[in-house]
This record gives C-alpha cells, structure tokens and sequence, in this order.
C-alpha cells in the first residue's frame, strides 16, 4: 500500500511539472456551455492564445455563464514570433465573436486581459456592453508616458523583434494541468508592441464615452503594463458604475499568480 501511494505521488509530481509546447493546444478556440443566458467573451494577451483563459472560463461556467474563449488572428502560429496582423483584424474579430454571442445570449459580458483588454475598451467604444473586466490593460507600457514610439523608431535601426522573457506558469483545468510558457513564442516584433501603443493612443479619447459597468483589475508588481494604467482608467472612464482591484503579489499574468483564487473571486462578486 505504501509503494502505491508513493508511486502515485510521484506520477503526481511528473505529471504536474509537465510543459504544454503544442501551439495547437494554445491556440484552439472553445466554447464551455452552462445552458443558461448569459454568456462571456474572453479576449486573450498579446503572445499566447485562448488557453490563457481556459481556467477563468472553466470557473465562469461554473458560475452558470457560457465562455467563449477567441484566437486573434496572427497568433500561435508556428513563426518564432507574433505573425503581425493589422490591429483592425483583432477588432474585427473581437467584434464578430460579439455579434455572434449577442444574436443567442440575452446577456453578454467581455472579460480582456492585456492587449485583450485594449481591444474589450475598443469595443466598448462602439457597443454598449452589459458589463466589461479589463485585466492587466496597458494604458502605459512600462512606465507612465513613456515615449514607445521613439523608441521603437530607435530600436528598429539596430533590431526588428526582440526577445520575451519566457515566464513558467502553472494551470490546473480540466483540459490540461501543468506548466505553461507565457509568451509561447520567443519573440515580440517592435510593430506588434508599435500597434498596442497606438491602440492605447487611439483609446483614450473615448473612454469618457464608455457606459459600462467595470472591473479593473491589476497587478501593483505589473513591470509590462504600468499599474498607472490603472488609475488612468478610473479617473477617464465615463461609466458611473467601475470598480479597481488592485493585486499585491501578482506580475502581469494574474491568472496564474499567487492571487488568482481572489482574482476569480472578484470577478464571480462583480458579476453577480
């Protein structure tokens, strides 16, 4: 009997330090259905694909909300880096898996983490969500007005891409437990980091015209989007109703931090 327990606790241990390298896995689109009215859209970050969503979705359906998890085009392609798409592609994708929601849903949310969250206020700009979670938004990368596009105008001499810091996170859900790479792939192009700051750029002139209820969430230890971003939001957002929760021992991928049993419990709170 002792062997056996031993024998699965080490099985337990392989199986839970294994590292998920199959771009198809991360990248495969899903759908976890509750049978009820009331759906979420879930918009994944610059790099990876709808997987980083996978655990919050499979916890939402939980809560009775159908989550669709989306793949924006150019990513978890088998390039070495973030094919660059133009950032009118994200839109237009964001917008259709929307629509589509919208025609069978009574009611629909938007959940966005990072670029994913740009492109959730992007939306909210043009339709009036029921409700909106913004994860992680970078308003400001790094720091506060730090000026990106010169930057980048500079590094582009010398470099076109440059390399991710390959951050190991652990999932636990019931399509895969273990390890994650977070970026997937090695690299970031200067472009693709260019258009996230005009997306950001784009933004800001209209979130006074954003209605819908919000939950901002964000990282304090936040090195990619600066945690100012956060503050921006509050204060320029035209909605009445928006809330921040502010994470104190998470780095920017909350949903694998430490905090993410209390990430997830704001959430279920905020939407019901």
């Amino acid at each position: 009997m002792k062997y056996l327990k031993k024998l699965k606790s080490n099985l337990g241990t392989l199986f839970h330090k294994q590292i998920l390298s199959d771009l198809s896995l991360y990248g495969a689109e899903f759908t976890l259905n509750s049978y009820g009215n009331s759906a979420c859209l879930l918009v994944h970050g610059l790099g990876c694909g709808p997987i980083q969503m996978r655990e919050l979705a499979e916890n939402l359906c939980k809560w009775g909300f159908t989550a669709r998890g989306i793949l924006l085009p150019g990513h978890c392609e088998d390039t070495g880096d973030v094919t660059l798409q133009s950032p009118c592609d994200w839109e237009r994708k964001v917008e259709f898996e929307y629509q589509r929601l919208k025609n069978t849903y009574k009611h629909v949310i938007v959940i966005g983490f990072s670029l994913g969250a740009l492109l959730t206020l992007q939306l909210a700009v043009k339709y009036s969500i029921e409700k909106m979670v913004l994860m992680g938004t970078p308003m400001f990368m790094v720091r506060e007005y730090l000026p990106i596009d010169s930057l980048i105008a500079f590094c582009k001499v010398f470099i076109r891409r440059i390399k991710t810091w390959r951050r190991r996170c652990y999932m636990e859900s019931d399509a895969y437990t273990g390890y994650l790479f977070q970026p997937i792939n090695n690299y970031y192009s200067l472009q693709a980091l260019h258009e996230i700051a005009k997306i950001a750029r784009k933004i800001k002139p209209g979130l006074k015209d954003i209605k819908s209820p919000t939950l901002i969430i964000h990282s304090k230890k936040d090195f990619i989007a600066a945690p100012v971003s956060a503050r921006y939001l509050m204060e320029h957002l035209g909605s009445p109703d928006k809330q921040l929760r502010y994470l104190h021992q998470s780095h920017h991928l909350v949903m694998y931090s430490v905090e993410k049993n209390l990430l997830f419990s704001t959430i279920k709170e905020f939407l019901s």
